[in-house]
């Protein structure tokens, strides 16, 4: 993609930064402006273009990619997808850009600030809620190392409700300014994986903390139980921890019979190696369609499943959120 994309970020509105630079991106991709197909800068051009943290953009990038806008392929680049759901935003989006832009015409002619037109707005429809059942706003906080789109889809699945991703390496420090995102949440999730971190990490915020967990199929672990002793046996997911949680909860299993290799998606090199030398290689739903297209011979899904206890959980908390 050539064009230079339009985009700013201005830290006098009350909007976080990520939201502003989301909304944008979903304007352009709505309007056409962006279009499928189309490559995006990378995280550390746009991140330079725009003053921002690096992590900032990443984490606008993944949110997308979770709607099902992008497409982010390692070493390749981020791009728009050419599907179903960017072909609803583009519909959703014309009626709305009419709209949108009558408003701003009559603002401007009476000589008021978009900014504020938009903000009260906003408040003003928050003083006037539709008859819709609320929904919860939902954070989930795990790693980058682990398969969070799992995660985040069937807590939707669960609840019904939509999901924001917050990442545990985006989690504030002590001392550092709290993050709109959960300041704002009314159900805050978590792994198994990462429960006691999060938790001394989230401790100032005195909001509870939900704890879920993920097994994998039985049906895949007696597959597992079936190869020859001394197998070369890949475990592979976003990155190295996630790769290190699934061949652990085979060997809990009791499936102890296999040499477990564990490499995250983003080790090029290693990753190319255990494709060469492994006997098999499992891969966790984040990233089964991108290995398998490598080497479809040798990978297979290792399908993850949402333990009964975590999905009963999950659903006595939306009872409860929206009674």
């Amino acid at each position: 993609m050539n064009k230079e994309l339009l985009l700013k970020v201005d830290s006098g509105i009350n909007f976080s930064v990520n939201t502003q630079l989301k909304e944008q991106l979903k304007w352009l991709i709505g309007l056409g402006e962006i279009r499928p197909g189309d490559m995006l800068p990378s995280a550390n051009q746009l991140a330079d273009a725009l003053g921002l943290n690096r992590n900032t953009v990443n984490l606008v990038y993944t949110q997308l990619r979770d709607e099902g806008l992008l497409k982010m392929q390692k070493g390749r680049g981020t791009q728009v997808m050419d599907n179903a759901k960017v072909e609803h935003l583009q519909h959703a989006r014309k009626p709305l850009e009419q709209l949108v832009t009558q408003m701003m015409d009559v603002a401007e002619k009476q000589g008021i600030p978009l900014v504020d037109l938009f903000i009260s707005g906003l408040a003003y429809t928050l003083l006037h809620p539709s008859e819709k059942e609320e929904v919860p706003r939902i954070v989930l906080i795990e790693c980058q190392g682990h398969d969070h789109s799992f995660y985040r889809q069937e807590i939707e699945r669960v609840t019904a409700s939509q999901v924001e991703t917050l990442f545990l390496e985006e989690l504030p420090q002590e001392g550092e300014a709290a993050l709109d995102v959960l300041e704002q949440a009314n159900v805050i999730i978590t792994t198994l994986n990462h429960a006691e971190e999060v938790r001394h990490r989230m401790s100032h915020y005195e909001k509870k903390l939900y704890v879920i967990g993920a097994t994998i199929e039985l049906s895949s672990l007696l597959d597992m139980a079936k190869l020859k002793p001394d197998s070369e046996v890949g475990f592979v997911c976003l990155g190295k921890t996630g790769g290190q949680w699934m061949a652990s909860g085979v060997q809990e299993a009791g499936i102890t019979q296999i040499h477990a290799h564990a490499v995250g998606m983003k080790d090029q090199e290693q990753l190319h190696e255990l494709l060469e030398r492994a006997d098999k290689v499992y891969a966790s739903p984040a990233v089964y369609e991108d290995l398998q297209a490598l080497n479809p011979d040798k990978v297979a899904l290792y399908p993850m499943v949402l333990e009964k206890s975590s999905e009963s959980l999950l659903r006595m908390i939306i009872e409860n959120e929206v009674d």
